[in-house]
């Protein structure tokens, strides 16, 4: 309909018939929380490690941290999220790409999308210009996964 550049009444009837027709194939049942069964599934470019997987996951990272520690690197952490105006001055028109948190105490929040802009705010905070790290974390992504 959008395509078609249909007024909104016409969408808003098309909506409500829709809205009917699932209603219709799938009545309410008090009995059951509101939607539905609950599918227990882990959300759209995530995954789960297994014992055996994260077994192979912790040797591989053990080798490659002892090869950075071999060459004098030092490790540091970050917080997994940082003020959105932080990310998005980096990313720009990438935000579509950032993972919004509710408002926290008056502070709008973002979960990091790489390690570049985490590692650039240390840096600064702490007038560091030259350090040998490593940095091995969780990002967070809002892009489609392959």
């Amino acid at each position: 309909l959008k395509a078609e550049k249909a007024s909104k009444d016409v969408i808003d009837e098309a909506v409500e018939k829709l809205k009917a027709l699932k209603l219709e194939l799938n009545p309410p049942n008090p009995s059951q929380p509101q939607g539905g069964k609950l599918i227990l599934k882990t959300a759209k470019g995530t995954r789960d490690y297994q014992p055996p997987q994260m077994a192979v996951r912790e040797k591989v990272f053990a080798k490659i941290v002892n090869t950075f520690k071999r060459h004098g690197a030092e490790t540091i952490d970050t917080p997994v999220f940082e003020l959105k105006d932080v990310l998005t001055g980096k990313y720009g028109e990438d935000s579509k790409l950032i993972y919004d948190l509710a408002d926290q105490g008056g502070e709008i929040l973002a979960l990091r999308y790489d390690l570049t802009v985490p590692f650039a705010r240390y840096c600064a905070m702490n007038k560091i210009s030259n350090i040998k790290r490593y940095h091995m974390a969780k990002v967070y992504r809002r892009d489609n996964p392959a």
